[in-house]
């Protein structure tokens, strides 16, 4: 266990600016939910249960989305972590399944495992880049008593307010909208240049791997770069050369140094 502790301690690192903290896994075990959540209890303010990751990875190890179509089997797992962590936060994420009698059940039975909060994807484990089902997300919002947040389809700061307003809930989850834009919440329709400048200068500063390091970026620029220039930046293959790149086309340059918040201080000392 010391082993383990040292090693939390050396990469789940976070500062006050960060919180609320939640540390999401995919599992099917119960027991292994369980004794990762009292592993990285110390350090977050809760955990969440992934049962909406349609990859096939996921699918083939039988965890993410397809767990939907097993609410036994999630209520088991949230019950038991609760037993082992009565005072952490336990959440699920999901998506819909294939009808709303179907969802409503899924959802009822994770509120009555004793989860503290849901998101809902609302698209099925098949669905890609179509329109949410918003009625099927209000109608879960409309059932439940515990906080219930919407995720799919937001990547623009104008499709925060309508998607709430369609569906009725407590806030909204994003993932990819975030990769692209991490300053959407702050309301920027694009990655602004700054925000680019604050990762590499946490990223280069922290000594982020290359490859996570230049997959955000790759997000990041997407909308900001043309065609033909995102194709020259996607075969960069070293930090210098993404370094170069990013000072030749906009004047960004790495600082060594954080940006100036209470998460350079608290990480320095050993937060």
């Amino acid at each position: 266990m010391k082993i383990y502790k040292q090693w939390y301690q050396r990469r789940v690192r976070g500062c006050e600016s960060d919180r609320p903290l939640i540390a999401q896994f995919a599992a099917t075990d119960p027991d292994h939910f369980a004794t990762a959540a009292k592993m990285i209890a110390p350090y977050v303010d809760g955990v969440d249960l992934n049962c909406g990751c349609p990859q096939r990875w996921a699918i083939k190890e039988g965890i993410g989305a397809c767990m939907c179509k097993d609410p036994a089997l999630i209520s088991r797992i949230v019950k038991r972590c609760k037993a082992v962590n009565p005072d952490l936060c336990v959440s699920v994420k999901i998506r819909i399944v294939d009808t709303i009698e179907e969802t409503l059940a899924l959802a009822r039975a994770i509120q009555d495992s004793g989860a503290d909060f849901l998101t809902v994807h609302g698209r099925t484990i098949k669905e890609r880049n179509v329109t949410p089902h918003y009625d099927y997300v209000k109608a879960i919002k409309d059932a439940l008593s515990i906080p219930v947040f919407h995720n799919g389809g937001v990547y623009h700061p104008d499709e925060i307010q309508p998607a709430l307003d369609q569906t009725g809930t407590d806030g909204v989850m994003c993932a990819q909208g975030l990769l692209n834009n991490p300053a959407l919440f702050a309301g920027y329709p694009e990655t602004p240049l700054q925000c680019v400048q604050d990762w590499i200068d946490i990223a280069v500063s922290y000594g982020t791997p290359f490859a996570i390091f230049k997959h955000h970026l790759v997000f990041m620029l997407e909308t900001v770069l043309p065609k033909h220039e995102r194709r020259i930046f996607n075969n960069l293959s070293s930090t210098a050369s993404v370094l170069d790149f990013l000072r030749r086309n906009f004047g960004i340059i790495y600082q060594n140094k954080l940006p100036g918040n209470d998460c350079d201080r608290e990480m320095k000392n050993g937060c």
